[in-house]
């Protein structure tokens, strides 16, 4: 009988505070484990052991994102003490989890003023945006009664939404 890959994924995630060892994860699905590490690394390639650390890691990162816990209530949630978690998410990442946390809220900050500022764009309607040198050119046109269209012009911007 072949090893339910989506299964045993699915356990880890789900009891990934409980889960410290491969053999655990063996033991709660009643299958051998080296044929579960074999299947596991056959099917996702990469090994179980890697597989629960990086769900750890990925958990941390969406707690960090989401809830102002402090880390050390993060990592105990996930079943590892604090000065584990912290050396487990510095090695992945390069950087310490409040590092992160502040790094996350940053950028997303960055990311609401850039969409409100589209918002108010769009909200302004369409602007024309005229150049020195497209004036220049429209009034000379003019002058030697030629006609041209706005499209000819150079340095013309037309800026928002087509109504």
């Amino acid at each position: 009988m072949a090893t339910d890959i989506t299964l045993v994924k699915s356990f880890v995630e789900t009891n990934l505070g409980h889960v410290h060892k491969t053999q655990h994860v063996a033991d709660q699905l009643n299958c051998p484990l080296d044929k579960l590490k074999k299947s596991f690394h056959r099917s996702e390639k990469l090994t179980l052991s890697r597989f629960i650390r990086e769900s750890r890691i990925a958990r941390m990162k969406e707690q960090l994102a989401q809830s102002d816990s402090p880390c050390k209530v993060i990592c105990i949630d996930l079943g590892i003490r604090e000065d584990v978690g912290a050396r487990l998410f510095k090695n992945a990442t390069g950087m310490t989890m409040e590092q992160f946390r502040k790094m996350y809220r940053r950028s997303i900050s960055g990311i609401w003023r850039s969409e409100a500022q589209k918002q108010a764009d769009i909200r302004s309607g369409p602007q024309l945006m005229l150049t020195a040198r497209a004036v220049k050119q429209a009034l000379a046109a003019s002058r030697r009664g030629a006609r041209q269209s706005i499209s000819q012009l150079e340095g013309v911007k037309i800026q928002g939404h087509a109504n």
